[in-house]
């Protein structure tokens, strides 16, 4: 018999004993030792099957062989068909019992852990705090300085009317001291297109600031999308009109970026020309023009402030830098 060369497995002890019709254990035992499974002894060889082919008769079995032993028999211990096996439905089952649990060891480490983040503080919406671009201890007395109109409606000016009786002048009216005064009322144009869409949380608190201020009948918003002269609106934009301005010496409060903030290549940006058109129009109705801008003043192309009055929507910006470039 040739040596075996290959790797012999479990399927080709049953394919060698189903060839040589093996039907009892002695003999899956010998095909087994025979194809290098066994214990390393010697097997008995097979006998030569009778020519008249006719089934020799089987060897009679080892007594005392069901099973495994340590008693120093050499054979090797093979299962015994799945007829000889105890059914599934008569087993008995196995209970899982329930093992300790023990926690994982703490590791020690060298330095200590860093203290625990500190919970963001947020609405009772859920949206979290909005810091607005004004400083909220000044943004009243911002916006009073910047949307006031100076009137000489305050106490008497006693210097000039001294100074006209030492004169020998008559006083055809009496003197008064300026009085800066909303009660000429504002009217807000409220820029609402794409690139104003990041302060549009400032834009509403700079209305509520100026409708606490001015009052809510002195105050009208309207709203329009990248420039006024395209329409203006207090509602949808289905009921969107063209733009009137106010009546002679309201306020006209611009929230807007006046086509310098947002994307460069924006095709709906408000042109320069336009700009210059709707500031024109309200000049000649009597109304002076304040822009709350969000850019900082080194980017203010320089018509902007022979046109109306620019105030920086920073939170650097003070009542005295209000009142320093208005005048």
């Amino acid at each position: 018999m040739r040596p075996v060369t290959r790797e012999i497995w479990l399927g080709d002890v049953a394919r060698a004993a189903t060839t040589l019709g093996v039907t009892d254990v002695v003999g899956w035992e010998r095909v087994a030792a025979l194809l290098g499974l066994g214990p390393g002894t010697e097997p008995t060889p097979l006998a030569e099957p009778p020519a008249d082919g006719t089934t020799p008769p089987p060897p009679a079995p080892a007594t005392g062989r069901t099973g495994p032993s340590d008693e120093g028999d050499p054979r090797p211990y093979v299962e015994p068909p799945d007829a000889a096996r105890p059914r599934r439905g008569d087993e008995e089952p196995t209970l899982l019992v329930p093992v300790g649990h023990r926690p994982p060891r703490r590791t020690g480490w060298a330095v200590d852990p860093l203290p625990a983040p500190r919970s963001t503080p947020t609405a009772e919406d859920g949206t979290p705090p909005h810091p607005p671009l004004l400083a909220p201890r000044s943004t009243a007395a911002v916006l009073h300085a910047a949307l006031a109109r100076v009137t000489s409606e305050g106490d008497l000016d006693v210097e000039r009317a001294a100074d006209h009786l030492a004169r020998g002048l008559p006083l055809a009216e009496i003197p008064r001291r300026p009085l800066p005064t909303l009660r000429y009322g504002v009217q807000i144009l409220a820029d609402i297109s794409a690139s104003m869409e990041p302060f549009a949380r400032d834009v509403e608190d700079v209305i509520d600031q100026v409708r606490s201020l001015v009052g809510v009948a002195g105050t009208r918003v309207l709203r329009f999308s990248d420039c006024p002269s395209r329409g203006v609106g207090a509602g949808p934009r289905g009921t969107w009109r063209p733009y009137q301005p106010p009546q002679h010496g309201t306020r006209v409060l611009l929230l807007s970026g006046l086509g310098k903030v947002g994307p460069v290549f924006d095709p709906h940006r408000g042109t320069e020309r336009e700009w210059r058109e709707i500031l024109l129009r309200i000049r000649q109705h009597g109304c002076d023009t304040v822009a709350l801008v969000p850019l900082p003043e080194r980017l203010w192309p320089a018509w902007w402030q022979s046109r109306m009055r620019v105030v920086a929507w920073d939170r650097g910006t003070t009542v005295g830098r209000v009142v320093g470039g208005l005048r």
